[in-house]
């Protein structure tokens, strides 16, 4: 059934429950060839650790994720929706790094491989292409109300929930404008059930 016109589907985030449900959807499925497995999996957990956008992920090298880890920060340069440069500082206990070493780097021998290729070739696969891939397994595995997106969402709201302001957040992932950071950063299904429960009826 459609919906009516002028209306949009409502979006949820993607916080560590709904990652790891994806992750062994990814691990669990007949339908995905090893190189998309390898790509999901890489993209999944990049998106989950960092905020970032797809577009901003492509172009990524192993050699970008070894840096990464190295430094315990990445410069994204001028690879952004904005075209400003947008530096991801990592926790100082590298926690997250950890993260991104143990998941990512054993998914791959060659070291000047870009992350997202074209199947059988070295070259990266276009955003919107990968994009949509992504969006049809999320679907499938979490329902309509989850995409890609979703992860930069559950970012800004655990950072939010964490103690961190609007304003550090809008620029840890790169906004413009606080209002769209503010949007972001939705209540959970417990913080609106706990507010439910304690009222008064």
């Amino acid at each position: 059934m459609a919906r009516p016109k002028g209306t949009t589907r409502a979006k949820k985030p993607i916080f560590k429950q709904e990652y790891k449900k994806l992750m062994a959807a990814v691990d669990r499925s007949f339908e995905l060839q090893d190189m998309t497995k390898t790509k999901f999996k890489a993209a999944f957990t990049l998106l989950y650790i960092t905020g970032c956008r797809i577009s901003e992920i492509m172009p990524l090298k192993i050699d970008d994720i070894e840096q990464m880890i190295r430094e315990n920060e990445y410069s994204l340069t001028n690879n952004t929706k904005t075209k400003r440069p947008r530096l991801i500082i990592f926790d100082t206990n590298r926690q997250q790094v950890s993260f991104i070493q143990k998941t990512i780097l054993p998914l791959y021998d060659d070291k000047d491989a870009f992350l997202f290729s074209r199947n059988n070739s070295n070259a990266a696969m276009s955003a919107a292409s990968f994009n949509l891939q992504m969006n049809r397994f999320i679907h499938k595995v979490l329902g309509e109300y989850y995409s890609t997106h979703s992860f930069r969402a559950g970012y800004v709201t655990v950072s939010h929930q964490q103690g961190l302001s609007l304003e550090h957040i809008r620029q840890d992932i790169g906004h413009k404008d606080i209002a769209t950071t503010a949007r972001y950063a939705t209540v959970t299904n417990d913080e609106i059930s706990k507010a439910k429960n304690s009222r008064q009826w």
